[in-house]
């Protein structure tokens, strides 16, 4: 138990529960730890989603067979992400995606009753899971916008134009690399190389996280 709690009173979805209180829950209800080797599923596709998969460690991705039968790459969880917060409450749970693990990964389950029970005794969880879900139609909805854009430059300056800039017109951007690629649903090296070609092309000056729009272009 206490190994479990060094691993979960961290994660965002816990965030302002006291460690005693947490190891307490746990202590009463039935859960799951289970270890995903490389390569393996731990949800499939069309599978009904009836309990909470918290992604301890590890990294995973998430891919759909669409009608044709292609693979699609849809997203990246990297630990310590909380899977499908919201599908866990609707009249038609069934997961989209299949999600594999790409790295060896551990996975905290937790049934749907223990979720709401657990609810119903802390407040801070409620609040924390209202959060999750709440953030994850957000980010669903800010991808959707980007595929209106034909190509990776354009939904990088689209980003630009949406952040808000110092006095100096430098940008801090929020997400880190692998999360922008993942938003604008492409690779994290084609991200990279997109913006390597920005500041080739003098439309950006770029250190790290911090990025400054030299020239704007239609």
């Amino acid at each position: 138990m206490e190994n479990l709690i060094e691993k979960i009173e961290n994660l965002p979805l816990f965030s302002g529960i006291d460690k005693q209180e947490l190891s307490s829950y746990f202590s009463k209800i039935r859960y799951y730890e289970k270890t995903y080797t490389k390569g393996k599923p731990l949800i499939l596709q069309g599978m009904p989603y009836k309990a909470l998969y918290i992604i301890t460690k590890g990294y995973c991705i998430g891919e759909m067979t669409d009608e044709s039968g292609k693979l699609l790459k849809i997203e990246d969880f990297p630990a310590p992400y909380t899977l499908a917060s919201a599908l866990l409450f609707a009249d038609d749970n069934r997961m989209p995606v299949t999600v594999w693990a790409k790295t060896e990964a551990e996975v905290l389950i937790i049934s749907y009753d223990n979720i709401i029970s657990f609810c119903q005794l802390e407040k801070h969880f409620m609040v924390n899971l209202l959060n999750d879900v709440a953030n994850k139609f957000t980010f669903i909805s800010n991808k959707l916008v980007y595929l209106q854009f034909k190509s990776l430059r354009e939904k990088i300056l689209y980003y630009l134009s949406k952040q808000k800039p110092d006095d100096s017109g430098t940008i801090v951007l929020k997400q880190s690399i692998q999360e922008l690629s993942t938003l604008f649903g492409v690779e994290r090296p084609s991200l990279s190389r997109a913006l390597i070609r920005m500041e080739k092309d003098k439309i950006i000056e770029r250190n790290g996280k911090v990025i400054k729009m030299i020239r704007n272009i239609s």
